[in-house]
């Protein structure tokens, strides 16, 4: 069962992101599903008399039932490694924000104190309402955002904390030549949230403490959970009500708009050439959707992609570093679709699924998720 999990950063916390110098490493500003489960893998096999046993496809560092020698027919973790492959986590954000769509506009001057604008359906010129004169500019509203009432976007941007680390040369007992580095970590003592699925296993429950993300035997990543309380799915009918007032909203009756609330792992083909419109959206539409006869189409995007290496640590040393890239479309983007004619009960039923298990690769690591028709495409500037 699905579960909304608060959890209560104990100390600062490091997950990765893109680094750019090797002596500065900066934190993502949330923590992504692939960490969380990383950091409860890691709370089981540092219990497990097995963990350095080869998994049965060979992967090392891998939470499954081994059953050796009959070792594991009375652990406590039986029943958790047993549905550890079908658990499904979300990214972690702070206080339930969610990303500002590329399509999200706010005032130049006066940010989010004055109303926001979104152009997912009219992305013309745009001026701020509450500027005074002729200087009414606006901007892409960036970050991550909570809505409060109609019109009113807040910023949650998490708290860093930043300190410097060295490394100790054992021959003088000073600081080793070259080893002077810095950390922009999230600060300890807020509260991220996430949805997880531990597949009624007993794995999540309050007060669990995992360490998550990188330097975690140096103290970083220590998270607990101080709150659970349960998620629900999305039906079609919820769907098909929000689709309704997103097209009563811009007097239209076909309209649907997604928004890519985390990272979507997708597969695109090799091409560079030059695209018409048409066959561009036919593109994404494969990516984000799938293939086969779809009862919608796209109509717009705004998006944003990224290519994303990393490490695998199930294989073998030396053999960690992974070849080939990760296509992603960023979060915050966002689609307007085009319903087709008279399958609007298909289509709810399609994004539905789809808000539910999420759409491209890796959907139980965090990637993927999406939102239909969210409340902030409802402030357009109609």
């Amino acid at each position: 069962m699905k579960q909304i999990v608060e959890f209560e950063l104990l100390s600062d916390v490091m997950c990765g992101g893109v680094r750019t110098v090797d002596n500065f490493l900066e934190s993502e500003q949330f923590v992504r599903g692939s960490v969380l489960r990383a950091a409860f893998a890691n709370e089981i096999l540092l219990e497990c008399p097995l963990a350095d046993v080869p998994s049965k496809s060979g992967r090392l560092n891998f939470v499954e039932v081994k059953d050796a020698d009959g070792k594991c027919s009375g652990c406590a973790y039986r029943k958790i490694c047993e549905s550890f492959s079908d658990m499904t986590f979300s990214d972690a954000y702070k206080n339930g924000a969610f990303p500002a769509p590329f399509t999200a506009r706010v005032c130049k001057k006066h940010g989010t104190a004055h109303r926001i604008k979104d152009t997912i359906y009219q992305n013309g010129a745009i001026a701020c309402d509450d500027c005074d004169g002729s200087v009414r500019r606006m901007e892409s509203l960036k970050g991550f955002i909570r809505l409060e009432g109609a019109q009113k976007a807040v910023r949650e941007k998490p708290d860093m904390s930043m300190s410097t680390h060295t490394a100790i040369s054992y021959h003088t007992d000073t600081a080793k030549d070259g080893s002077l580095f810095s950390v922009n970590a999230i600060r300890k003592g807020q509260r991220f949230t996430a949805v997880i699925d531990d597949c009624d296993s007993g794995m999540i429950s309050v007060g669990t403490v995992i360490y998550a993300g990188k330097y975690s035997s140096n103290g970083f990543g220590k998270m607990r959970v101080i709150s659970l309380s349960p998620f629900a799915e999305i039906t079609a009918d919820e769907i098909k009500k929000r689709i309704t007032a997103f097209n009563k909203r811009f007097g239209t009756s076909d309209m649907a708009a997604v928004l890519l609330m985390s990272d979507a792992c997708i597969s695109a083909d090799n091409d560079s050439s030059v695209l018409s419109d048409e066959l561009y959206n036919s593109r994404w539409e494969k990516a984000l959707f799938g293939e086969g006869d779809i009862p919608f189409g796209i109509e717009k995007i705004f998006a944003q992609t990224q290519l994303y290496s990393g490490f695998d640590t199930s294989k073998k040393w030396n053999d960690w570093k992974s070849t080939q890239p990760d296509l992603l479309a960023l979060k915050g983007t966002s689609v307007l679709l085009k319903i087709k004619p008279d399958r609007l009960d298909e289509a709810a039923e399609l994004l539905a699924e789809m808000q539910n298990n999420g759409i491209g690769r890796k959907c139980d690591d965090g990637y993927g998720r999406i939102e239909i028709c969210h409340d902030i495409h409802l402030v357009g500037v109609n």
